[in-house]
């Protein structure tokens, strides 16, 4: 059961008055312009403007609370926490700064359904290698493990994530031109299934992003076996990502958290999110570990070493 957190009038006002598009699309959702107002296409009786919306179908209405509560189950706290991206009143009494919960899937029995392969993947390589300065040999191995190859219509990089038996659960992309940058999630993606590599080692590195997944590898594993390592690439800054994977993979004892270090932000999220990941994994009984990048990220740490 969530515990009671005392929000304050401005922090209810903010969260009611997120933007839908944004929240939904942050979550791997699609939506189309419909006139003056949004539809979200996976639901096409729910259209919305700003902050409200309004099912044709029921005649339900509410703000970007109540979507959060009635499509994707979050209760009334954990809506206005994830809203809020985890900062509220109640932290400034010593209570830990919550780390964004990932919600429920919409479609949670629906497939996810992968684009076209390309011919060949040579932009993949030319962005991944030349323009990311990552290892051949790191990239060629997950083409041959079918985790990421390049699609036909955009020349997107997609990248797969998978359950235990292998089902296709999750897919991620990310675009190949360097001037006009893209990213995004396929329709019914599971985040909890997030791109990752399964080795017999008992140690997890964790990274935000696949790219930075890579660039490490090729910085600090290519003299090793790094293949009886594991990784995971959490799309993000979710706890709950990370608990689902130990909580499937219980060989991990040891986690090597990687995350980006924002240090020209005034909130350095991505050491925010390593330190209290830390304290709470070793308090589950894990070793777990904190590497910083002494860049924004791993991939300007190796693009700055091999200038």
């Amino acid at each position: 059961m969530s515990r009671f957190i005392p929000f304050t009038e401005e922090e209810l006002y903010v969260a009611n008055h997120r933007n839908i598009k944004e929240v939904l699309e942050g979550l791997g959702q699609s939506v189309a312009k419909s006139g003056t107002e949004y539809l979200w296409v996976e639901h096409n009786s729910l259209k919305f403007r700003g902050h409200v919306w309004y099912q044709h179908s029921t005649g339900d209405k509410g703000t970007t609370v109540t979507l959060l509560i009635n499509f994707f189950n979050y209760s009334f706290q954990d809506a206005v926490i994830y809203l809020l991206d985890g900062k509220y009143m109640a932290t400034r009494n010593s209570t830990p700064m919550q780390i964004s919960k990932i919600p429920t899937p919409y479609h949670p029995k629906a497939k996810v359904v992968l684009p076209q392969k390309h011919t060949d993947n040579k932009r993949l390589i030319c962005y991944l290698c030349n323009t990311r300065g990552i290892n051949i040999s790191v990239v060629q191995y997950f083409i041959k493990c079918n985790m990421i190859y390049e699609e036909s219509e955009h020349h997107n990089i997609v990248f797969v994530g998978k359950d235990k038996k292998g089902v296709i659960k999750y897919a991620g992309l990310k675009g190949t031109l360097t001037d006009k940058p893209f990213k995004g999630e396929l329709k019914n993606s599971d985040k909890r299934y997030c791109f990752k590599h399964i080795g017999t080692s008992d140690t997890l590195y964790v990274f935000e992003a696949f790219i930075d997944l890579f660039s490490y590898i090729t910085l600090f594993h290519l003299d090793i076996d790094w293949h009886k390592f594991n990784y995971i690439a959490l799309g993000g800054l979710y706890y709950d990502i990370l608990l689902n994977f130990l909580k499937a993979y219980p060989h991990v004892k040891t986690v090597i958290i990687c995350t980006d270090n924002d240090y020209q932000r005034k909130t350095n999220k991505g050491q925010e999110y390593a330190t209290l990941t830390q304290k709470k994994l070793l308090k589950q009984g894990y070793n777990a570990k904190i590497h910083t990048p002494i860049k924004k990220d791993w991939n300007e740490v190796l693009k700055e070493n091999i200038k």
